[in-house]
């Protein structure tokens, strides 16, 4: 039945929920040829925001000597960035956590509100995930050259005791910085393909019970019968992703700054 189904048709039906967001809850933005009008992508990302911003900022001032469920989520998710992102390679970068675990739970929320019906998945949008990518290799290099200064920051990027120093080390600081240049990249990729995926593999065991006929035809209630016990294990599936690569995202933000702040220590 998929095989008599064009790729048009096919395309139209399963990524509906990504074109149709550009063009619903529309406010026009215009400032001369810039368009920052404000669509369905945008609200989310705000509503995002306003959850990370309610969990994290409001929830760190309104603490209580007997805390409630509210004050015992945010002590819970402050103790995991502590345990969990911060300090990887010393001490020094504990002072970073605060940025990658508002990142973890700024991605966290996106992650949970794009599996809700009739939401959109903010970092499926490949712009998104590297724009943050890009602020992450930003960081990055600012830190290390703040720490260590511009010299030695980008001398520690060949490796010392080089054999052929005059041949090798040129080649070495051309694949480090071709290293350095991949890990913004891979940071956006692996966000926005995931989560992608995922909703993608969800709509594709939901569409094989339309092009059966339906759910109230005779095919169409068989391949119901497999395809939505499948659609929700996949679903389930999709709420570990979305735990799983928001702290990867978070994690992997962390070393990077980690490794440039102790770039001189050899690590």
């Amino acid at each position: 039945m998929l095989a008599q189904v064009s790729q048009e048709e096919l395309r139209s039906k399963i990524l509906h929920a990504w074109e149709a967001a550009q063009h619903a809850w529309v406010i026009p933005i215009h400032i001369g040829p810039v368009d920052l009008s404000i669509n369905k992508i945008i609200w989310f990302l705000f509503l995002g925001a306003a959850i990370t911003f309610v969990i994290l900022f409001i929830g760190a001032r309104l603490l209580k000597d007997r805390p409630g469920a509210y004050q015992v989520i945010v002590e819970e998710v402050y103790g995991f960035g502590r345990s969990y992102l911060g300090g990887q390679i010393g001490q020094e970068g504990m002072k970073w956590f605060p940025y990658t675990l508002s990142i973890f739970v700024f991605l966290l929320t996106l992650n949970i509100i794009g599996l809700f019906p009739d939401s959109y998945p903010v970092t499926s949008n490949l712009s998104f995930t590297a724009t943050l990518a890009l602020i992450t290799f930003v960081l990055t290099h600012y830190m290390g050259i703040k720490r260590n200064g511009a010299g030695t920051y980008f001398k520690s990027w060949v490796p010392a005791g080089l054999p052929l120093k005059i041949l090798m080390a040129p080649f070495m600081f051309f694949i480090h910085t071709l290293s350095e240049i991949a890990r913004p990249i891979t940071l956006a990729v692996r966000l926005y393909a995931n989560m992608l995926a995922g909703h993608l593999i969800i709509f594709v065991f939901l569409s094989f019970i339309l092009y059966a006929g339906g759910f109230f035809s005779v095919a169409g209630a068989m391949v119901t019968v497999v395809a939505v016990p499948a659609a929700i294990v996949f679903y389930a599936f999709e709420i570990f992703v979305a735990v799983l690569q928001a702290y990867i995202f978070a994690i992997l933000t962390q070393v990077y700054i980690e490794l440039a702040i102790y770039a001189d220590e050899g690590h």
